[in-house]
């Protein structure tokens, strides 16, 4: 059986910061706390999401809020674990698993502490196979699930139980303005049947996000590539090198949004976009890609992903793409996942 160890979580907390698309850099604070729940708790198992029974209760965990708010304290795990346990006593039942709504940087160790907090394993899936800002990206709300009802939690002790939601669009309209007013940081968790997540889960993605981490972190031991190494074993693609000249961002709304401009040689710039996550590249009037293509910026030197958080100007960087994964290019998901979904006035369009 595959088990989060030390070696795992370094692997895990690269590969998912890939994975983040922008959503979050290398989550270095999280992985020093979970390396710290180590040494006192056993490793992790990661179980697949196949070995489920259909009435198994799995209870989903995130970060709701925006990524940078979560530098400015260590994550502790007892504020993540503690929906878990409200919801628990809410429903009357005990949970079989722990899995996380999103793979992406923080969001991906978050469950594996929570896990760990509770002494259960961790199921290898997540909902959006990459990070997204909404909850309505979600897989499980794109396949129309009911998703509550759902518990978020402030690191002041306050619980909040969402019961009833008409939609997955309406628990982001209504947990977007409650994590803004608790510091744009709130911890969340719901139930899934395993049934529910078989049929629906992005299914083996804790095991990709450990394929990508160990392809850089072996990369920068040889003294290798990490981008060659990266690209060797994922499908993706370098679309610039070059300068960070400019970064404008602004937190609002429980987001962070802006855009970062990079020289690439003879005066041209590139423009990339976000809202937590990188959405749009464009060159001139020219697109490169959109999401949900999975759009990364790494550091030209070491190869690892940097969020919008850690952007700066003068950093060297490789701006590069990884397609969209085939359940995001459905017209239905792409209604909740596309360019029109961030307000883009344009349709999905993939690179050449």
């Amino acid at each position: 059986m595959q088990v989060i160890d030390a070696s795992a979580l370094r692997h895990l907390a690269m590969g998912a910061a890939v994975l983040s698309a922008g959503g979050g850099s290398f989550p270095y604070l999280e992985l020093l706390s979970a390396e710290e729940m180590l040494q006192s708790h056993p490793p992790v198992p990661l179980i697949p999401a196949m070995q489920l029974p259909d009435d198994a209760r799995v209870a989903l965990v995130a970060m709701v809020g925006a990524p940078l708010a979560l530098s400015e304290r260590l994550v502790d795990a007892e504020h993540f674990a503690r929906p878990v346990a409200v919801l628990a006593e809410y429903l009357g039942v005990s949970f079989d698993a722990v899995m996380g709504y999103e793979i992406g940087s923080m969001n991906s160790l978050i469950p594996a502490m929570v896990a760990m907090r509770v002494g259960l394993p961790l199921v290898d899936a997540d909902t959006l196979g990459r990070s997204f800002p909404e909850i309505q990206m979600s897989a499980f709300a794109i396949a129309g699930l009911e998703m509550t009802p759902m518990v978020a939690s402030d690191i002041r002790d306050n619980d909040v139980i969402l019961s009833t939601a008409a939609s997955g669009r309406w628990i982001e309209n209504l947990l977007r303005p409650l994590a803004t007013t608790c510091g744009s940081i709130l911890a969340v968790c719901g139930c899934h049947s395993g049934r529910q997540i078989k049929l629906h889960a992005h299914l083996g993605s804790y095991s990709r996000a450990i394929r990508i981490g160990a392809a850089i972190l072996d990369a920068q031991a040889h003294r290798a590539d990490p981008v060659a190494s990266l690209f060797s074993r994922e499908r993706g693609s370098v679309l610039a090198r070059g300068k960070v000249l400019d970064v404008m961002r602004n937190t609002t709304d429980g987001f962070v949004r802006g855009q970062v401009q990079i020289e690439i040689g003879a005066g041209s710039t590139v423009r990339v976009h976000f809202q937590n996550e990188y959405t749009l590249v464009e060159i001139g009037q020219r697109l490169l890609a959109m999401v949900p293509d999975l759009i990364t910026i790494l550091d030209s030197e070491r190869g690892e992903p940097l969020g919008t958080e850690a952007l700066r100007y003068g950093q060297h960087v490789v701006l590069a793409r990884m397609p969209a994964l085939e359940r995001h290019l459905t017209p239905h998901a792409l209604a909740a996942v596309g360019p029109r979904a961030f307000g883009y006035d344009f349709d999905y369009e993939a690179a050449p």
